[in-house]
């Protein structure tokens, strides 16, 4: 197996995309600046006088930037969505310190973030997983109707691919597919963006204010009985992060692979019922 079919398989192709290739060269380009303003910078423009007034500055931008880019690494959902923090916070010190050179190139520099930003989006995951992506018909017949066997329950995604959160999700999700598809528990996708029809009908908003995506909703014979996050009776969503852990724990994973191991049913607060307290 070559090296791009292991990748392809894998979906680290992504990290090769024009999303963080054009990123990359970007921020490199900090350099060319830096190189440029110390040869020909106008005083009239800077708000720096001296290179030892730049380099104290760098300094203290690095500093901000590698402290924000541990707690995010620490705190990280993915890959991809730490990497996209990462080149977020990356671009806002190069931002800055250009500003700081001359603030005419700060000026492009932005419309370039926009640009790029405008073009090239952030590549969702494509690689190994165990779902199901869903239609509207076949949604109804394989779990809104009682499926066969009965005991085997869905936990399905609403996503949307142009939402950053369901992107620095994607992977996590494929791969609590391949770890916990089993006889009792089954894993499935809704593209809300094209069904927003069928999003609707399960209360899950793609657009507006506040949309809920990625929205999690475990099924059992046909009916909810879990999701995150969770949507109280007055229609106020719950505010979250989800990280891997948080649907490991709200939809009891380890219970129904134990439980497909052993062949004994599933208990209710195995099923993710915890997850729909009233407020």
């Amino acid at each position: 197996m070559g090296l791009f079919t292991r990748m392809k398989a894998a979906g680290l192709q992504r990290f090769v995309a024009p999303y963080y290739l054009s990123n990359v060269l970007l921020l490199a380009s900090y350099f060319v600046t830096r190189a440029w303003f110390l040869h020909h910078g106008v005083p009239k423009y800077t708000h720096i006088r001296s290179i030892e007034a730049l380099m104290e500055k760098e300094k203290f931008a690095l500093t901000l930037l590698g402290m924000a880019v541990m707690m995010k690494f620490w705190r990280r959902q993915s890959m991809d969505s730490f990497l996209s923090d990462a080149i977020t916070y990356g671009k806002s010190a190069v931002a800055l310190m250009v500003w700081y050179m001359d603030w005419r190139i700060c000026i492009y520099y932005c419309l370039l973030y926009i640009v790029i930003y405008l073009l090239f989006p952030q590549p969702i995951f494509r690689g190994a997983s165990c779902l199901e992506h869903f239609t509207p018909a076949s949604f109804h017949s394989m779990v809104l109707q009682d499926p066969q066997p009965a005991d085997v329950a869905w936990l399905v995604e609403f996503y949307a691919p142009w939402a950053p959160p369901c992107i620095h999700l994607e992977p996590v999700f494929a791969e609590l597919s391949l770890t916990y598809t089993n006889d009792k528990l089954r894993f499935g996708k809704v593209d809300a963006s094209r069904w927003s029809q069928l999003a609707k009908q399960h209360k899950v908003a793609v657009y507006g204010a506040l949309p809920q995506l990625p929205t999690f909703v475990l099924f059992e014979k046909g009916k909810e009985v879990g999701r995150i996050p969770h949507v109280f009776e007055d229609g106020s969503v719950a505010s979250m992060k989800i990280r891997r852990q948080d649907i490991v724990v709200a939809f009891g994973l380890e219970d129904y692979l134990e439980a497909s191991r052993t062949k004994k049913p599933v208990t209710p607060a195995a099923s993710g019922k915890k997850s729909t307290k009233k407020r």
